[in-house]
């Protein structure tokens, strides 16, 4: 199981992907016009070999700016301030004790800071008094230390977010160079195409097929489902299951959850992988988003040619995948796209066998059930004595099962997607 961090992309840059995309359609294909096709090419691979050079520079200056040098920097910057920050308190009765021996004492003032957060007055006479090895004689009444006090908590609070700063700037540009790098890969196997019309790609033998059911209900008084989902081949022959889950339900939920999917659609069949497509959303949903506009991701992309399944989650519902008598549960536990500048997604993946039954669902199924403790145990449970195989029996079970679960009421939006794989 691998976990990526998704970061939101910085305001100022801006890449209209639909404008790369929306390009395709006008690219001439006719053998008729190679010429033009060579200058196609040309210029998409021109393009292609720029936004690289764009991500690796990227890469270059996030690897360059943070991670293990953080920590030196920051004690580094930190000294240095206070010692600014001494220069304009000259008369202050501890500025020769302090600046005599700086080094060490602010060494040990910053490791006090970096434990507490905040360091005392007694905290800072203890540790000049240790240093210089002797007693500190202050005036009654002398205000001295406090000074000295509270600018070492403000400088260390400042230089602290100044830090937190850098790292988030660091690792937005990690997730940028990760999104170009897949625009440039997406760029070139579509030069790719235009440059070899006439070379017929062979198709692989589609082993499997898939028979798919779904029920699907709306929360109580709710005329709209915030949840949206979308069942789709994908440019390489892959079949793609999603369920997006907008938080909240009607008008604005189902939006958000709209968004999602569709730029989902848009991107993996268009050629993008998994990583970059989420990542790419995921800072659209990031950008675009107020508190109420968060949607989950859920994705399960079966390969009809060997069997293998993928699932991609992010904030998204346990999937259950039952092999005869047993079933399996895959989970993720994260925060739904947009909540957090960080995010889990987890991609998984398995080998299905002949008959296997994958069912997704969302928050509305899984969270009918209150009694109990562990919310999916429920329906792992009612997947392992359901002795049907037809696909839309078991998604009608399993929704009016999550509407009993609220006596009749359905107390969210609830979506179920229930799949098997057969021998083509």
């Amino acid at each position: 199981m691998h976990h990526f961090g998704l970061l939101v992309i910085p305001k100022q840059v801006n890449i209209d992907i639909t404008e790369i995309i929306n390009t395709t359609k006008c690219l001439p294909t006719t053998a008729g016009r190679l010429e033009e096709n060579k200058e196609t090419v040309k210029k998409l691979n021109s393009v292609s070999e720029t936004i690289m050079e764009m991500a690796n520079s990227y890469n270059e200056v996030a690897e360059n700016s943070i991670e293990e040098k953080t920590e030196n920097i920051s004690k580094e910057n930190f000294k240095e301030e206070v010692l600014n920050s001494l220069e304009d308190i000259q008369e202050n009765l501890l500025y020769e004790d302090i600046l005599v021996s700086a080094d060490e004492i602010l060494d040990e003032i910053y490791e006090v800071l970096k434990r507490k957060e905040e360091i005392a007055n007694e905290e800072v006479i203890k540790i000049i008094e240790k240093i210089k090895n002797y007693k500190l004689a202050l005036p009654e009444g002398s205000n001295d230390i406090e000074k000295i006090t509270r600018m070492l908590n403000n400088t260390y609070r400042i230089n602290k977010l100044n830090t937190i700063w850098k790292q988030k700037e660091a690792n937005n540009k990690k997730v940028l160079a990760t999104q170009l790098g897949g625009v440039s890969k997406v760029i070139s196997s579509i030069a790719e195409d235009i440059g070899e019309p006439e070379k017929e790609k062979t198709k692989e033998k589609q082993e499997y097929k898939l028979i798919v059911g779904s029920a699907t209900a709306t929360k109580n008084k709710s005329e709209i489902s915030g949840d949206t989902s979308i069942r789709t081949k994908l440019h390489d022959g892959k079949y793609m299951i999603a369920i997006s889950d907008g938080m909240g339900s009607g008008e604005k939920a189902k939006k958000s959850s709209n968004t999602v999917i569709q730029m989902l659609e848009r991107l993996l069949k268009t050629g993008f992988d998994n990583e970059v497509s989420i990542g790419l959303i995921n800072s659209a949903v990031n950008l675009n988003s107020n508190e109420e506009t968060f949607a989950t991701i859920d994705i399960s992309i079966i390969d009809l040619g060997n069997g293998n399944i993928e699932f991609v989650k992010n904030g998204a519902c346990p999937t259950f995948v039952k092999s005869k008598d047993k079933v399996e549960v895959v989970k993720a536990i994260s925060f739904p796209a947009g909540i957090l500048d960080k995010i889990d997604m987890v991609v998984y993946d398995k080998d299905l066998q002949e008959n296997d039954i994958v069912v997704m669902c969302s928050d509305g199924i899984i969270e009918s059930n209150t009694e109990y403790k562990n919310k999916e145990l429920w329906l792992k449970d009612l997947l392992e004595n359901i002795t049907t195989n037809d696909v839309q029996k078991i998604a009608d079970i399993i929704l009016q099962e999550a509407i009993d679960n609220g006596y009749g009421i359905a107390k969210d939006d609830m979506t179920v997607i229930v799949s098997k794989i057969m021998k083509a």
